[in-house]
């Protein structure tokens, strides 16, 4: 039977058989109806499950572990030229965070 699991124990005499009732589920708090749909972890898969990072494959293991890199699968960033261009990378923690034409002026009746 699925969820009895049996145990014997002795009385000076004949064994007798206890079926205990035990609920086998991932969770205490969820039914096992429940866990199942529930997104799919490490934790709660087989030894085999690589999730990741969602991450590409920039290459392939080998059969003695070593990680060999495919240049048709890198990452290739195309970078315009950015000579004399005028705005700068970052910006400073003093800026405000609305432009001068939307923020407001005390005093001042706003259009």
């Amino acid at each position: 039977m699925k969820g009895l699991s049996p145990f014997f124990f002795s009385t000076g005499g004949m064994p007798s058989m206890v079926i205990a009732i035990t609920k086998r589920s991932m969770s205490k708090y969820l039914s096992k109806s429940a866990t199942k749909r529930l997104p799919l972890t490490t934790k709660r898969a087989r030894k085999g499950f690589y999730k990741g990072k969602g991450a590409t494959k920039e290459g392939y293991l080998t059969s003695k572990g070593k990680f060999v890199v495919d240049p048709k699968k890198r990452l290739n960033l195309i970078v315009p030229d950015l000579t004399g261009f005028k705005l700068k990378p970052y910006i400073a923690a003093s800026v405000p965070k609305f432009p001068p034409e939307t923020r407001r002026v005390l005093g001042q009746v706003q259009e």
